[in-house]
């Protein structure tokens, strides 16, 4: 029997319509559900589900340690929050979207039922998207340490103070970067907060690192993509005493100060993609950015 993790954003699900849809899907096909404390006794379940193919943990991690499958129903920040839970476990993942974007949740709504049937059919292939490892170093010391899909982003805090950045390739001084900061990102994270900064749109299954610096205060600034196999560094700027933060894939934040070296580089860890009816990436890339821009368009003339 299959046993399929499910984590919803409840500010995305509102009375949790699609869980119950998705849930009812999976229970009807004789499957376990695995789902927070709470959540089955919201759920609108069909006559046909037993609340035997229930079963109720007290947290995400509890779900992530005994599941075969996770499945997140949100936008790409959910699916980014499960992502960063479940990639030691090396588990696949996948994403049902209800959010705006979703690049990195491929099912839509309507096509829940379909998915399930192809989930626990095994009609599916597991992408796997490289990941980065990033490091705060202080004094010598490693004082924070964390793993990213997307992007690990350096960047000035609440003051509009320019954040001098000096960045490296395997210790080679490659240049001074003046400005709000510096994205490093992932093949996957070429479409999120990289793509906004004017970075190269990038397939997710070629490994590579992409540097993308953040309104730079300089005319011939541009991003730098390098191999995967390189070490970036990163040093904040000795002079600089005003507030900085290191963000990881939007999730998680880490203060940082003037001599402060971040490094960044390809990890052993891999994010499990669950692809089914896998499109071409770039008619994905199409099709999401023409919907964002038709709607950004009507909400102008109404």
């Amino acid at each position: 029997m299959k046993v399929i993790g499910v984590i919803v954003n409840k500010n995305r699900d509102i009375a949790l319509k699609y869980t119950s849809i998705l849930a009812n899907n999976i229970a009807e096909m004789g499957a376990k559900v695995l789902l927070l404390r709470g959540i089955p006794e919201e759920l609108s379940l069909n006559e046909s589900s037993s609340l035997n193919s229930f079963v109720e943990l007290s947290n995400e991690k509890e779900i992530i340690d005994n599941a075969e499958i996770v499945i997140s129903l949100g936008g790409d920040g959910s699916f980014l929050k499960v992502a960063r839970m479940a990639y030691e476990k090396d588990l696949p993942i996948l994403g049902i979207n209800l959010g705006s974007l979703g690049f990195l949740t491929e099912i839509e709504k309507d096509d829940i039922k379909s998915a399930v049937s192809n989930l626990l059919n095994g009609n599916y292939i597991v992408e796997k998207r490289m990941m980065l490892d990033g490091s705060i170093i202080r004094d010598g010391k490693v004082i924070a340490k964390d793993t990213a899909l997307n992007d690990i982003v350096i960047s000035r805090g609440a003051l509009s103070k320019i954040l001098h950045l000096r960045a490296y390739l395997n210790d080679e001084f490659v240049d001074m970067f003046p400005g709000d900061g510096l994205i490093v990102s992932s093949p996957t994270g070429s479409t999120a907060y990289s793509l906004s900064a004017g970075g190269p749109i990038v397939e997710p299954n070629i490994n590579l690192i992409i540097m993308s610096p953040i309104c730079p205060h300089i005319l011939y600034s541009r991003s730098i993509v390098t191999a995967d196999d390189r070490i970036v560094k990163v040093v904040v700027d000795e002079d600089f005493a005003h507030e900085a933060m290191v963000t990881v894939d939007g999730q998680e934040g880490y203060e940082i100060k003037g001599g402060d070296i971040i490094i960044i580089e390809k990890s052993k860890y891999k994010t499990n993609l669950v692809r089914i009816n896998p499109l071409n990436f770039f008619d994905v890339l199409r099709m999401k950015i023409y919907f964002r821009g038709e709607c950004v368009k009507r909400n102008e003339i109404q």
